[in-house]
């Protein structure tokens, strides 16, 4: 077998991703401008499990039947430095999270030939191309830590995956779509079109969101704190936003007809905060009349990126679930707080892009009582 001197191995620079609109097996979805670059990707992990169903017989001490009754789940992972696009839109849009999160999109990674060359930098023709289809979101989980940039993991389950080539079409591009029409007869014959790869990039560094321009607010119902202590000297955060999903097969199908999301879905958010002081007077130093209050909290996350466009969105009704203090030589003495809540509690209130509001503030959803922390 010959060697591939040029690039024995693939690396970082030759890969480029991009996703489908929905819903995935439509051929608009998977043409020419419906087609979107994503940027700041740091890495993609994709993984299946061949689940086989072993029947054995009388007479024998051989398997008769080792056959993969139903196609496997294709899990497909996305992490990103975050700048609240084309992504996040998948879970929440206009104020709220989406009425309809049982839709589909495909991703496209394109792979260049040359080890050390950007694959920005070639043409499409005959390029390399691994797809998924039918890809349904699971999860996001954002984190920020301080001196950092907000990162996001981004999970799917699909139902394919397909390697091929891309050919040329004139100034198009094409290669076969790896979406399956669930609903219909499972069929692949939808085709996927690419303009010119350089007309799909742009400036995207300006859009990162750095921790001294990110803002944390948390309210309670009757208190500005938590028990014991003051959220003042944050750390780090991480939120996770999951979609349950319930897998409906039917007789004479191999591929499932729909990943349902299914409701209430549990979301989390932690944070680690450093204790300036702890809280001595009041019902939150003590543990059992902080309990009876049985407090509410809203949070939200707000802030800028570089370029100055702005973000904010809200949480309502949370619980606090956990605190775990840490006071040890050496260190500052440091408490992680857990909160859970309904992800249909998300709600966006703006977002200022190039200093023209996309969506305008909801007054309604304004604070009565918070305590302001900013990363630093």
């Amino acid at each position: 077998m010959s060697i591939n001197l040029n690039r024995p191995v693939i690396t970082y620079e030759n890969i480029a991703l991009f996703q489908s609109d929905t819903p995935a097996h439509d051929s608009l979805s998977n043409s020419g401008e419906n087609l979107s670059f994503i940027p700041l990707v740091q890495s993609i992990n994709f993984s299946t499990d061949l689940d086989r169903s072993d029947a054995g017989a009388l007479g024998t001490k051989d398997f008769v039947d080792q056959s993969n009754r139903s196609a496997p789940d294709v899990q497909f992972s996305i992490n990103t430095i975050e700048t609240f696009g084309s992504l996040f839109s998948g879970l929440l849009t206009g104020y709220n999270v989406r009425e309809n999160l049982n839709v589909d999109s495909n991703f496209y990674a394109v792979i260049g030939d040359e080890k050390g060359v950007d694959v920005s930098s070639q043409s499409l023709s005959g390029k390399d191309l691994l797809s998924f289809g039918n890809c349904f979101l699971n999860g996001i989980s954002v984190s920020q830590s301080v001196g950092g940039l907000i990162n996001s993991e981004y999970s799917y389950v699909g139902s394919n995956i397909q390697a091929q080539q891309l050919e040329q079409n004139g100034n198009l591009f094409s290669g076969d779509c790896p979406s399956i029409n669930l609903t219909g007869d499972q069929t692949q014959e939808k085709k996927v079109l690419f303009n010119e790869i350089s007309s799909y990039y742009s400036d995207s560094a300006k859009n990162v969101i750095p921790s001294y321009l990110t803002n944390v607010t948390i309210s309670g119902s009757g208190s500005v704190g938590n028990f014991l202590i003051n959220s003042d000297s944050i750390q780090s955060f991480d939120l996770n936003l999951q979609v349950n999903r319930k897998t409906i097969y039917s007789v004479g199908k191999k591929f499932p007809l729909f990943r349902k999301a299914i409701f209430p879905s549990k979301g989390s958010f932690n944070f680690s905060n450093l204790v300036s002081n702890f809280e001595v007077n009041g019902e939150r130093a003590n543990l059992k009349d902080f309990l009876n209050s049985d407090e509410n909290y809203t949070l939200n996350i707000s802030g800028k990126d570089i370029d100055y466009n702005s973000f904010d969105f809200q949480i309502n009704d949370m619980k606090l679930g956990s605190q775990s203090y840490d006071s040890s030589i050496g260190s500052s003495s440091s408490v992680n707080l857990g909160f859970f809540f309904e992800i249909n509690k998300v709600s966006l209130l703006k977002t200022q892009r190039n200093f023209s509001y996309l969506f305008t503030e909801d007054g309604s959803r304004m604070l009565t009582q918070q305590s302001n922390f900013i990363i630093q």
